[in-house]
């Protein structure tokens, strides 16, 4: 994956794209980087990893595909399970924003192989198109994303269709989101308390993300930024 040069890449990695101020942080500025008005804005919203929730049960889907409509942004939807490399590339040569929401974290890894995902995003990162990811969506752009079967419960822990755990590898850190979300508590702390020597031995550099929070990256250097 070394072949693509990534120091035009913007990316926007948020906990929650709808957390507290975080979308107002985050439009305006990709607006005056592409140059253009909300109208002319097209959004290839991929919404794979939510899959394995019921359809009535994705609501962080929704409210996200919400926000940026009522702003005036064309938001496409785009599932890439069942997809060719030559579909997920036909779908996003013609937008002017990639942004991958959340949901399950190994599943989307999964699906991610069977089309290339990760190189198509690359190349096109490269190009100087803006990335937006919400949780999962952010949480797959680090390197070896292994240490998820620590952090998360996720029901695809184990895929047998899984060739590697190699994220897209635009950042050199992984995440933990929601850190600050009352109803995530629970599980976060079962899993690190069942987990606890494997999760002391995690070697990668993690991110605390709260839902107000994000974090901005252009070229080789980040920034996080907090929404009120």
């Amino acid at each position: 994956m070394s072949e693509h040069d990534l120091s035009n890449q913007h990316l926007y990695l948020t906990s929650s794209f709808r957390g507290p101020g975080v979308a107002r942080l985050v439009i305006p500025h990709v607006e005056k980087l592409l140059n253009k008005t909300a109208q002319e804005i097209k959004v290839s919203y991929i919404i794979t990893a939510g899959n394995l929730k019921p359809a009535d049960q994705r609501d962080w889907i929704n409210e996200g595909r919400t926000i940026m409509l009522e702003h005036g942004w064309q938001v496409f939807d785009y599932d890439i399970v069942g997809k060719s490399e030559t579909d997920v590339k036909t779908e996003l040569d013609g937008k002017d924003i990639i942004f991958v929401q959340g949901g399950s974290c190994m599943y989307m890894l999964e699906q991610m192989q069977k089309c290339n995902f990760a190189q198509i995003v690359r190349r096109l990162v490269s190009q100087g198109v803006p990335y937006i990811g919400e949780s999962v969506g952010s949480m797959i752009t680090g390197p070896d994303l292994s240490p998820y079967k620590v952090l998360l419960k996720d029901r695809r822990k184990n895929p047998t269709e899984l060739e590697s755990y190699a994220g897209i590898g635009l950042v050199n850190f992984l995440f933990r989101s929601h850190w600050n979300n009352p109803t995530k508590y629970q599980n976060s702390a079962e899993n690190i308390m069942n987990n606890f020597k494997e999760f002391f031995s995690i070697s990668s550099p993690f991110i605390l993300l709260n839902d107000n929070q994000l974090v901005y990256v252009e070229g080789d250097n980040f920034q996080i930024w907090e929404g009120k």
